[in-house]
């Protein structure tokens, strides 16, 4: 046999590498991260157009407590801008994110402060709110969130009370 290698053999482990590369799938916190940015960029901001590009025209909010569907990018238009005019220093950060697939799953923190017209007379106060969401996406869109938060500490940071029912007074038993 010949001692020096035919040239075939000396590209057969760059074929391998080639091969494995090729199968490996794409790595979605590249693909998907920067959606989860400009989603939160368009709640920092309130520039809303971007989530034209990013989200899918059906998207799906669900949050606590019911977790019922709104549907379409308009209701999501308008619950960022209600949110925005209530508390317009509204800021997002993400702390934390974890990616799969199809779905990343969101640890959050949302400040802001309560000078802005709402549901109630703004009460100037200061809220810091930590929530987690899952988002799911396909095809380079963002295609719905299921969100948590602590509503009871959100109204209590606003300075709402939650007052216990009455209950009528028990006879002693003897």
């Amino acid at each position: 046999m010949n001692a020096r290698k035919s040239p075939l053999f000396r590209f057969i482990p760059l074929l391998i590498i080639l091969l494995l590369i090729g199968c490996a799938q794409p790595d979605p916190a590249i693909t998907y991260g920067p959606l989860l940015e400009s989603f939160g960029d368009a709640w920092n901001t309130g520039n809303l157009d971007q989530l034209d590009r990013i989200c899918d025209p059906n998207y799906e909010r669900r949050i606590t407590p019911n977790f019922e569907a709104k549907v379409g990018l308009d209701e999501l238009k308008s619950v960022i801008t209600y949110w925005r005019t209530a508390y317009p220093d509204f800021h997002v950060t993400i702390d934390e994110v974890f990616f799969t697939e199809n779905a990343a799953a969101v640890r959050w923190t949302i400040t802001a402060t309560n000078t802005g017209p709402g549901k109630h007379p703004p009460t100037d106060k200061q809220v810091n709110i930590p929530g987690m969401g899952i988002f799911h996406y396909a095809d380079g869109k963002l295609l719905d969130e299921w969100t948590c938060d602590n509503n009871l500490l959100w109204v209590t940071q606003i300075g709402f009370t939650l007052v216990p029912p009455e209950f009528p007074e028990e006879e002693e038993q003897p």
